[in-house]
């Protein structure tokens, strides 16, 4: 039988930091993709998590309390909730990162993509140029199945080999070989929900990354709370649908139970203006990751892909579903430029 390890905020000083497998690949380069707008129009050991290591990670956090309430869904609190932080803090321009003088501009890389429409993180990675700052919105490493509560933690499969099919075999071994992706001298900072496992995701990429510190906060809306309009009539739905997924595919490409919703562009191009890409001057650091969950990251794909990322669950000839670590990332740079790369963090960007 496996055997999961349940770790909590508090292991992050024990943490070991070995490296894993990196995920393997299965692009087949098709055509290049890009979307630009102005902000303004729109054989490693298994890892012994109980042990604890000289090399440590430094956590801090606006947020440290972390919720442990059960869920039936993946779905986070609606944005009612007065228990947590519903809107990150107000980014100031006074904290701006001066242009780098070295810094010379250079043409867009062509960024393959593979049949479903996703890019590898890491090439989306290195296309980030010296004149632009990134958020990666993505979705969290592996859980349980069988508990999609809110203390729910990301697998480590203690006495199971380091990858399954290429495939890195737990969530654990997951975020740290999407992590090692990712290795810059630049740090990173992270938000993510007020669910173990996106914490957790977050703390792993920052391990595989070789980052020393830990800077993160906790936000509640992103979540398909933030596109519902209706709640009621959402739950009224989805009891008629019989399926969470159908519903949210079905909304995102074909506006079908549109009443229940928000408008997807008008709501995704509020919460990039306002959150993670406001503009290059106020933005403080150049790599911002976002560990959320599918619920987001499948209407906020459609809207930053216009439609062309493959994630028609509701289509019997696709039910196509993102994996874990799938996500977007939103690159903009010192003229306020915004394009777009959904990727997938691992081998496979679809369940």
């Amino acid at each position: 039988m496996h055997k999961i390890s349940r770790f909590s905020l508090a292991f992050a000083s024990a943490l070991l930091s070995a490296t894993l497998l990196g995920a393997c690949g299965d692009d087949n380069a098709t055509t290049p993709f890009s979307n630009t707008s102005a902000t303004s129009s729109s054989s490693e050991q298994p890892i012994d998590l109980g042990q604890s290591s000289s090399s440590e990670v430094t956590t801090t956090s606006s947020d440290s309390q972390q919720s442990q309430q059960s869920s039936s869904s993946e779905n986070a609190p609606e944005q009612s909730s007065s228990s947590e932080t519903l809107l990150p803090p107000p980014l100031s321009s006074s904290s701006a990162t001066p242009s780098d003088p070295n810094c010379v501009e250079t043409p867009v890389a062509t960024v393959s993509v593979d049949s479903v429409g996703l890019a590898d993180i890491g090439d989306a990675f290195k296309s980030v140029r010296c004149n632009e700052k990134a958020v990666f919105i993505i979705r969290h490493a592996e859980r349980d199945m069988n508990d999609d509560s809110k203390s729910a933690p990301i697998t480590y499969w203690e006495n199971e080999p380091d990858s399954v099919g290429g495939q890195p075999s737990d969530g654990v071994r997951q975020a740290r070989a999407v992590g090692k992706k990712l290795i810059s001298p630049e740090e990173f900072v992270f938000t993510h929900t007020p669910y173990l496992r996106t914490e957790q995701t977050c703390q792993n990429i920052a391990i595989g990354r070789g980052q020393q510190s830990f800077q993160h906060d906790t936000v509640s809306i992103y979540t398909i709370s933030w596109f519902k309009k209706d709640k009621d009539l959402f739950k009224a739905y989805e009891d008629s649908s019989g399926n969470f997924r159908t519903l949210v595919s079905a909304w995102a490409y074909d506006k079908q139970y549109a009443d229940a919703f928000y408008d997807l562009q008008e709501k995704s191009i509020e919460i990039v203006q306002n959150d993670f890409a406001p503009s290059y001057a106020s933005m403080k650091n150049k790599y911002r990751m976002v560990c959320t969950h599918d619920d987001f990251v499948l209407p906020f794909t459609v809207f930053a892909s216009n439609g062309t990322v493959n994630y028609r669950f509701h289509d019997p000839a696709s039910r196509n579903w993102p994996n874990f670590l799938t996500g977007v990332a939103i690159i903009i740079d010192d003229k306020n430029q915004i394009r777009y790369i959904p990727f997938k963090g691992l081998g496979r960007g679809i369940e």
